[in-house]
């Protein structure tokens, strides 16, 4: 047996009887944590790719095959590039092809008189076919081709077909505002597959029934085959008005992936600290499984066996245990991928990818990915058992067993490193985030959780030390003794502890952090919803009939109107919101929940009021100039004050919609407020039930916009609940197991107890107050971490991820019943580990030590 290496044969022999001899319950265990990581980051991946796959197709379908794209920077209402454009871009050598699109919402009217909100497409009939083959339509006679779409015809998605009930030369009834129009359903789009619901026409036919010859919304351009996209279009943009943008059609795709990417590096990190509480167990399982081979490998090494054969040996267990616990895991992930798509979408709640349901594909590349991190967890929780079993000295494991305890730091050296990881956490706390990440921020939660883990010998030892020299009477020698074992050799306890250190941690700092975010939208809720009742259409402007109608009633004090359209200040960020609504500009505070002062616009100056997103992103505070591509040109803007905001991520600027009017706008609102008069709330709703029914208008009062919102915000962390769970009952799991480990690895020390006279329920009893202690060491230490990481999470992750800003409001309630609940689990685990002790062969174990 000499060697580096043991022969193939016997080495996979000593492999399957090293597992066979292991605790079967806690190699299940081990198995079962390591594939619930892997299910779960897989899972994650799986469906966020997915979504992103599902969005990239559909925008293709749409956009078709342009290699750049022209559009407005301001492009609301389907117009903000001038047709004047076209020509310039068709004069210039290097285009081939230049094609104009509008695009935009319309309801459309069925025959009950119901109103549903679409997508509208005006095409050019002659370049369809080169620029976007995918959106030839095809008629009546089944025959696909540009030309149907002349004159007043329209061709629908096969969804919207569906719906409409298929009958070609149906009259369809289309609204936008004020304007009404109709058509026939002449076909269909064979092409446009999925769920989108969409109308295209003949953009002459839509630019006349929209009263706008002039304006697109965008020119889709093919280059000359020997021209460079990147370069032409560099040339071009920097000759363009900043009011317009120049882009390549991934370009979209790159901004929805920049819009949800904070939301999925979150859960993939929680879906990797469930492998990390993993990594504890196969841990404490492979400590145990070698100690109670101690012997046999002491044997072997009398033998040959060599330090580096033991060690490769307990390595490679602990890959027998994350190979399995992979693949189970990568099943496991699939079949949670397809269930978390089909109950929570394929945003995951996040609101990222509304309405999205896309097909799962199993990606084999990113299931190796995470197979390897399966694995790679399992053989590092198996690292340190097979580092001490490389430590033993055969002689001495035959004549005294398995010595668990290798060299500790001195106090001075681990001080030393625990003010070194706290001065590291402190300066990763002031950097900035890193292509938009909170990498920084992501680093020191890790450390914090390292300072835990090199908190749990000192906690431990602290506590057992301290109970152990206190004086008790008979009845407390239970106590006494297991403190005195545990301060001896804290080995397990260290292990036990530092496993529910993580696993809490985490747990309480995504309460706290929640918490804190739920409450700060609760109260920014109440500002924002003054009114009793709400009215809206999405992304359509009120019917004109129906705002004649609600300010002719005279059931109303008073209404405001609000009008939101997208503006983009930077083509690599996600289009912010321009809010354009009824309030004094001199007294802005009335409508906006302002973060600190309001400064009040110099003469001659308008101001803007930006919310806290936007401030964040932009780096923008109140007083400074801001520069909007708003109504054909750049215009700048006096920044008033920063309002806070919780519903758009990246960014809106607020307007007073006399401002937006006096620059020449048309203000056309899509949500109202309204304030019934006293005594006519009920035929205030009643007249807006009608309007709902008559014009396509949702109606909600505040208080049901409060609870959807709410169950909103709960629904986007559903995830994050499932993902901290599974981390808290893999730690209760590892807890159970170092329990059991203990108990085996002290076995005689527990029979020697027995035989100076300790009974079975004394025995019991030192067990029990030796897990107790343990978890209450562990819950100390855990929620001290929890906070600071509910913090990090709460001040940092927040507003470098999702650029919000909340107070720190630690739900102690919610802890103490998290903890209660740990305490009992460790009771119970205690419990088990105390009725093994009890069954240890005492004589067999005193016999076989001589």
């Amino acid at each position: 047996m000499a060697g580096a290496w043991l022969p193939p044969k016997q080495l996979s022999r000593w492999l399957l009887l090293g597992l066979l001899r292991s605790r079967r319950t806690a190699t299940a265990l081990s198995v079962l944590a390591i594939a619930l990581g892997v299910a779960l980051g897989y899972a994650i991946h799986l469906i966020n790719s997915a979504a992103l796959s599902d969005f990239s197709r559909a925008m293709q379908a749409l956009q078709g095959e342009p290699d750049a794209i022209l559009s407005a920077a301001d492009g609301a209402d389907g117009r903000g590039v001038d047709l004047a454009q076209l020509n310039t871009l068709a004069r210039d050598p290097q285009v081939l092809i230049a094609s104009p699109v509008i695009q935009l919402r319309v309801q459309l009217i069925d025959d009950s008189g119901k109103a549903q909100p679409i997508t509208l497409l005006g095409l050019d009939t002659l370049s369809i076919a080169q620029i976007t083959p995918t959106l030839l339509p095809r008629d009546q006679r089944g025959r696909a081709e540009a030309t149907n779409l002349f004159g007043p015809a329209l061709f629908a998605s096969p969804t919207l077909v569906r719906e409409l009930g298929g009958a070609r030369g149906q009259i369809l009834s289309l609204r936008r505002g004020t304007r009404e129009w109709q058509a026939p359903l002449a076909g269909d789009l064979p092409a446009l597959g999925g769920s989108s619901k969409v109308l295209v026409a003949d953009i002459a036919w839509v630019q006349a029934a929209l009263g706008e010859a002039g304006q697109v919304s965008e020119i889709r351009l093919r280059l000359a085959p020997d021209v460079n996209a990147d370069t032409w279009i560099a040339q071009t943009r920097a000759q363009l008005d900043a009011a317009l943008l120049i882009k390549r059609p991934e370009d979209d795709n790159l901004r929805v992936s920049n819009l949800s990417r904070a939301y999925r590096v979150n859960l993939n990190v929680l879906a990797l600290v469930a492998l990390l509480t993993g990594a504890f167990l196969v841990f404490a399982t492979q400590l145990t499984a070698v100690a109670q081979r101690a012997p046999q490998f002491a044997l072997l090494g009398v033998l040959g066996l060599t330090p580096r054969q033991r060690f490769m040996q307990i390595l490679l267990e602990g890959s027998a245990i994350g190979v399995p616990g992979a693949l189970l895991g990568l099943m496991l992930g699939y079949g949670l991928a397809l269930l978390f798509t089909w109950a929570l979408g394929g945003d995951l709640g996040g609101g990222y990818f509304a309405g999205s349901n896309p097909v799962i594909d199993p990606a084999p590349w990113a299931a190796s990915a995470f197979a390897l991190l399966g694995l790679i967890a399992s053989v590092a929780g198996a690292w340190y058992p097979a580092l001490l079993n490389r430590a033993q000295t055969p002689a001495q494991t035959l004549k005294s067993g398995f010595v668990h305890e290798r060299h500790a730091a001195t106090p001075r050296r681990r001080a030393a490193l625990l003010l070194v990881l706290a001065a590291l956490i402190a300066l990763l706390l002031t950097l900035p985030p890193w292509r938009g990440l909170p990498v920084a921020g992501y680093a020191a939660i890790a450390l914090v959780l390292v300072l835990g883990i090199l908190l749990a010998p000192i906690a431990t030892a602290a506590a057992f030390r301290w109970l152990a020299r206190r004086p008790r009477s008979g009845r407390g020698a239970p106590l006494t003794v297991a403190a005195q074992q545990v301060a001896q050799a804290p080995l397990m306890a260290q292990v036990a502890a530092s496993g529910l250190i993580v696993s809490f941690a985490l747990t309480a700092s995504m309460v706290i952090m929640v918490s804190s975010f739920r409450e700060a939208v609760d109260t920014w809720l109440d500002e924002v919803l003054p009114a009793p009742l709400y009215a809206r259409t999405r992304g359509t402007p009120l019917p004109a009939p129906a705002l004649d109608a609600l300010a002719a009633s005279g059931r109303f004090e008073r209404i405001e109107k609000l009008a939101v359209r997208p503006v983009v200040l930077d083509p690599a960020r996600p289009a912010l919101d321009l809010v354009i609504r009824d309030l004094d500009p001199q007294r802005p505070g009335e409508r906006l929940p302002f973060t600190g002062a309001v400064l009040p616009a110099p003469p001659g100056s308008v101001s803007a009021w930006i919310s806290e997103p936007m401030s964040v992103l932009y780096d923008l505070q109140p007083g400074d100039r801001l520069r909007l591509p708003l109504l054909g040109s750049t215009r700048e803007f006096h920044v008033g004050g920063v309002w806070r905001d919780y519903a758009r991520q990246f960014g809106a600027v607020t307007l007073a919609r006399s401002d937006f009017e006096a620059l020449g706008g048309r203000f056309e609102a899509s949500d109202i407020a309204l304030w019934p008069r006293e005594g006519q709330l009920a035929p205030a709703k009643a007249l807006l039930s009608e309007l709902t029914a008559r014009h396509g208008v949702e109606v909600a009062e505040s208080a049901e916009i409060r609870a959807l919102s709410l169950r909103i915000f709960d629904r986007s962390f559903a995830v994050t609940y499932a993902l901290e769970a599974a981390a808290m009952l893999i730690g209760l799991f590892g807890l159970a197991v170092t329990l059991a480990a203990s108990v085996w690895m002290r076995s005689r020390e527990m029979a020697m107890l027995a035989a100076l006279g300790f009974s079975r329920a004394m025995l019991t009893q030192a067990v029990r107050f030796e897990g107790v202690l343990i978890v209450l060491t562990g819950l100390a230490v855990g929620t001290v971490c929890g906070v600071a990481i509910g913090a990090i999470l709460t001040h940092v992750i927040n507003p470098q991820a999702f650029h919000w800003r909340m107070p720190l409001d630690v739900p102690w309630r919610l802890v103490a019943a998290g903890a209660l609940a740990t305490l009992v689990a460790g009771l119970v685990a205690s419990h088990l580990a105390a009725r093994r002790a009890t069954r240890l062969p005492v004589a067999q174990i005193l016999a076989s030590s001589q």
